[in-house]
């Protein structure tokens, strides 16, 4: 299992544990083992119920396109996991710690034929397709050597979209520090010589910030921000809790130009 860890431009480090191989093994059965009840049910369905329909292509539409498309719907629709990586408590997330986008998604998606090549290479060499089944036999092969050797067992799916498998339920993510939305175009700083205080000084008022929102800790706020007032020799006329806030967005604006 690897450690990856995320600098943030706040000089606070994110750590994420790495799912390891057999994890994600255990996750793609849980995942091939639903698909291939999902085949057996659709085939069984359209046997019994509705022969002859595949000729008007419903058969494609209802069996072999949700096949495809499976790990692609599922990863753009519940947050990067599949039922099997939700079952093991692994998901897709960005190298920056984020949610995966829906680009890193899919691009993961289309490199799966390559990372795959080892279990497509029989169906090709079962239909005496000897080029294509070598061919994804090699490449499968290759896939799952720089598998085992990339620091955080990233497949090629995941160096081409810049994102890592990571096991556990991500305890936070950047949203959980002191990063915050600051509209850059309309933004108007209030309180410049925040700059004067240290990462140390702000985590501490992001900390105070958010517990407030959470109890009644009024007191504490007003302590945090008289001593702040009076290090930066600053007398604005806004309740405690409030100028705590602006100043978190001021770091923010000022911190990112």
């Amino acid at each position: 299992m690897g450690l990856l860890q995320v600098n943030t431009s706040f000089n606070i480090n994110l750590n994420f544990d790495t799912a390891p191989f057999h994890i994600r093994f255990f996750a793609w059965i849980i995942d091939f083992i639903i698909l291939l009840l999902y085949l057996w049910g659709m085939s069984k369905i359209f046997n019994d119920i509705f022969e002859g329909a595949s000729t008007f292509g419903l058969e494609e539409v209802l069996i072999i396109m949700p096949f495809l498309a499976y790990h692609v719907i599922f990863e753009l629709l519940n947050n990067g996991q599949s039922l099997g990586k939700m079952t093991l408590g692994i998901k897709v997330v960005s190298m920056d710690g984020r949610e995966a986008s829906t680009p890193q998604i899919l691009i993961r998606w289309l490199t799966r034929f390559v990372d795959f090549g080892l279990i497509w290479c029989f169906i090709f060499l079962g239909s005496d397709q000897y080029f294509m089944g070598i061919f994804l036999a090699i490449t499968g092969i290759l896939s799952f050597i720089l598998f085992l050797s990339t620091k955080y067992n990233q497949r090629l799916g995941d160096l081409a979209a810049g994102t890592v498998m990571v096991y556990k339920r991500v305890p936070y993510d950047l949203n959980d520090t002191i990063f915050r939305e600051v509209n850059n175009d309309s933004y108007t700083v209030s309180f410049p010589a925040v700059m004067k205080l240290s990462d140390n000084d702000i985590n501490i008022i992001n900390n105070v910030v958010s517990r407030h929102r959470k109890s009644n800790i009024d007191q504490y706020v007003s302590s945090i921000a008289n001593k702040i007032k009076a290090a930066l020799d600053l007398e604005p006329d806004m309740d405690d809790d409030i100028f705590l806030e602006v100043l978190l967005n001021d770091y923010n604006f000022l911190s990112r130009k």
